[in-house]
């Protein structure tokens, strides 16, 4: 399948990546673990931002009172982030190069 969207691999790891719909790579995997940990997200891990992947975002955005565009933003994830060391899915030593290097480790 052809994607659109940025492939934000090929972006710097030691940043939040500003992602949405179609841009796909590591850091769409960890938004969909941690949306599926937390019970937003029910599909796979595929490093694709889908549109359940945007759903299920925006149900999380709902949940927090946040403004709803189903795009990941530094302040969404600081939230998602934030709400996962809260539920003790993460640990608090997580910064954005752990993001992209996440699925190598942990949903492989």
């Amino acid at each position: 399948m052809l994607w659109r969207g940025k492939n934000v691999n090929a972006e710097d790891d030691y940043v939040y990546h500003d992602i949405g719909f179609q841009d796909y790579g590591h850091a769409v995997g960890f938004v969909q673990y941690m949306l599926r940990r937390l019970g937003f997200y029910q599909g796979p891990v595929t490093e694709h931002f889908n549109q359940w992947t945007e759903e299920a975002l925006k149900h999380f955005q709902m949940s927090q009172r946040s403004a709803i565009t189903g795009r990941m933003d530094q302040r969404m994830w600081n939230l998602l982030i934030g709400v996962a060391v809260n539920h003790r899915i993460l640990q608090n030593e997580v910064g954005p190069q752990f993001v992209n290097h996440f699925t190598v480790a942990q949903m492989g």
